[in-house]
């Protein structure tokens, strides 16, 4: 690949197995236009990714889709990444390992999504990236089970928090002192066998502006009134059969305890 524009900004590459594997030749490092770099591989015969200085210095954005025989993140591939702003990995069902140190050490960091990596069960030691703003995690369930160890709490920065997992053996969520108070956006979907929205987990989150509960078939009751917070304006449900059946405005036996917010919508209708 003799040689790539020295002015590009955004490079992905999908299922070219041979032009991948060629990866260490490309000159990327120097490509100090480059901003976004996106990857979907199976990463044959490959222990891990990326590789020290593989990637410019000057990257934002890093998305790794469907990389099903990765097992995990090179420390050296990433230690000099200081501008990256995001991180999303998708579909890696192999991946064991998120970095194994360092990742508080990424300042700039405000945007991780990991989704569907099935193996994947702690964060390093140290801890998230100190300014994340929005945080999302779709089926990584030995990563879930996890979540009391995160130190999500001491992220002053985080606004929106998206979570799906099955929540097996899990009464009710979140844990008391799970998420910052500084959270305003908060999606639970997906969540087949949660029951119980805990109280004790919303009593803090006094930004909270929005909620949104999507496909929690299982789920019965949402917070209290008095544990939920005056800055809550809006809360959506959709397809979550038994709280629509309490919570509706026609016969709810619980529509007194969701009233006062200002915009709710059951399956996008908005009670009148």
């Amino acid at each position: 690949m003799g040689g790539l524009p020295s002015n590009l900004r955004s490079l992905k590459i999908y299922n070219c197995p041979k032009l991948i594997g060629s990866r260490e030749e490309w000159g990327l490092f120097q490509l100090s236009s480059l901003l976004e770099f996106s990857v979907s591989d199976e990463f044959e015969n490959v222990e891990s990714f990326p590789e020290e200085n593989l990637l410019p210095p000057t990257l934002m954005f890093l998305h790794l889709y469907k990389c099903s025989k990765l097992r995990k993140m090179n420390n050296k591939g990433f230690l000099h990444l200081k501008s990256l702003k995001s991180l999303s990995i998708n579909n890696c069902p192999s991946l064991e390992n998120l970095l194994e140190e360092a990742l508080h050490l990424f300042t700039k960091l405000d945007f991780l999504y990991l989704v569907d990596c099935p193996e994947l069960d702690s964060f390093p030691e140290g801890g998230l990236p100190p300014n994340l703003s929005s945080f999302g995690i779709y089926n990584c369930p030995k990563l879930i089970g996890s979540r009391e160890e995160w130190g999500l709490f001491q992220l002053n920065s985080l606004k929106s928090f998206f979570v799906t997992d099955e929540f097996e053996n899990v009464e009710s969520f979140p844990e008391e002192n799970l998420l910052p108070s500084t959270l305003e956006t908060l999606y639970v979907e997906n969540c087949s066998k949660l029951r119980i929205m805990n109280n004790k987990g919303f009593l803090h989150l006094k930004s909270l502006k929005a909620m949104r509960i999507f496909s929690c078939p299982s789920l019965e009751r949402l917070p209290e009134k008095e544990a939920l917070p005056n800055s809550l304006d809006e809360l959506w449900i959709d397809d979550c059969l038994i709280i629509k059946e309490k919570y509706e405005k026609e016969g709810g036996e619980r529509w007194h305890t969701i009233c006062h917010i200002p915009r709710v919508l059951i399956d996008g209708i908005r009670p009148e």
